[in-house]
């Protein structure tokens, strides 16, 4: 009797140790995107009038911040954090799926490997504004997702431009490839004579005015391309760099950032220039807090945009009297560019904050 209670006891402990060993395993393994059933996102695309839309193209891409290794969208804090990584690795934050709505506005996206946040995108529309809707998946067993988009239309751009001014703005291209600046700057002259709304050859001749150092009426022939031709990404750039040169940061500031808004998904050093011109603009209006974000991002798109964002970024957290991501930067400063002829003012700053948090001296 006592050696099969023995024998009994054994099997018990057994079994409840495999039982640890199993719950222990589940706990140590994330659950895997590929445990979800995939979901399909379905909607119709209209304009303000409520009316469908054909040919538009919709895109799917993950919001999720890498740096800060969360969704960029609220209402996901049901989601399990682990999961994170593997959909990242997976599909990354680029756009990943697309669909084309037919003739009564249906799009229908397929595939979409998890619940969690995503952005619904629309960007390649000449007629119609880019737009950016958040989604939020939750797990509910469902197999579909609705998810209707309105898009906003663009404004008429231009009166019709006449033979004569193109004819005029040929010429003045001839002009300028052959370096003949003054001869340029006529052609486009006579160009808005003829087409007083033409809103490339007041980008143009603004561009050329600038160089020859007519400021003031450069500025003014680049805001009358945005009037003439909204959301003219050329002109909105141009004004607020030449704003920012001219220290009107605050001026500056609203065509930056409306040139980033109309430019939104796309990569390019300017892009990255222009996050950067935005940063510098608030941190001579003395708003650190709004600078940071944008020398981050400047950061992202380009590393090497400008070896000064590091030590900009980490001086706008000194403002703000962060010591851990001021030395951070500093420090970054200092390991890319070890050559650079502000190299030992940097490294004076960088050791009198590790000497006031020497907790991060530690980390090093």
């Amino acid at each position: 009797m006592k050696k099969k209670l023995l024998v009994w006891c054994l099997m018990l402990f057994l079994l409840i140790w495999g039982l640890n060993l199993e719950l222990k395993a589940q706990q140590q393994e994330p659950p895997r995107y590929l445990d979800f059933d995939k979901i399909a996102i379905v909607g119709h695309i209209y304009n303000e009038n409520q009316q469908p839309l054909a040919g538009i193209k919709v895109e799917i891409r993950l919001a999720y911040n890498k740096q800060q290794k969360k969704p960029e969208i609220m209402g996901t804090a049901d989601f399990s954090p682990e999961v994170w990584p593997y959909l990242v690795q997976t599909i990354g934050t680029n756009y990943f799926a697309w669909a084309e709505s037919d003739k009564e506005g249906l799009f229908r996206l397929t595939g979409v490997p998890n619940p969690g946040a995503y952005f619904l995108e629309v960007r390649h529309s000449e007629d119609y504004f880019q737009i950016k809707v958040p989604v939020v998946i939750h797990k509910t067993g469902a197999k579909e997702f609705e998810a209707d988009i309105i898009l906003r239309a663009r404004k008429s751009s231009t009166q019709p431009v006449s033979k004569e001014a193109l004819e005029e703005i040929a010429e003045a291209k001839k002009a300028f490839q052959s370096k003949n600046m003054d001869e340029a700057i006529k052609h486009f002259q006579k160009a808005l004579e003829i087409e007083p709304e033409f809103a490339e050859a007041h980008y143009n001749l603004g561009i050329l005015l600038r160089q020859k150092g007519n400021v003031d009426e450069a500025v003014k022939h680049f805001i009358k391309a945005i009037q003439s031709q909204e959301n003219y990404k050329l002109a909105l750039f141009a004004l607020g760099e030449t704003l920012h040169v001219e220290k009107k940061y605050s001026r500056s500031n609203p065509y930056l950032i409306k040139y980033l808004e109309v430019s939104e998904s796309e990569e390019s050093e300017k892009i990255a220039q222009a996050f950067y011109l935005v940063g510098m603009n608030y941190l001579n209006l003395k708003l650190a807090k709004k600078a940071i974000p944008n020398f981050s991002k400047a950061i992202e798109l380009n590393s090497k945009i400008n070896p000064n964002t590091y030590i900009l970024l980490a001086n706008s957290y000194v403002i703000i009297r962060d010591g851990k991501n001021a030395i951070k930067n500093y420090r970054k400063f200092v390991e890319l560019y070890p050559d650079a002829p502000n190299i030992q003012q940097v490294k004076t700053i960088l050791e009198k904050l590790e000497s006031m948090y020497p907790q991060e001296e530690k980390k090093k």
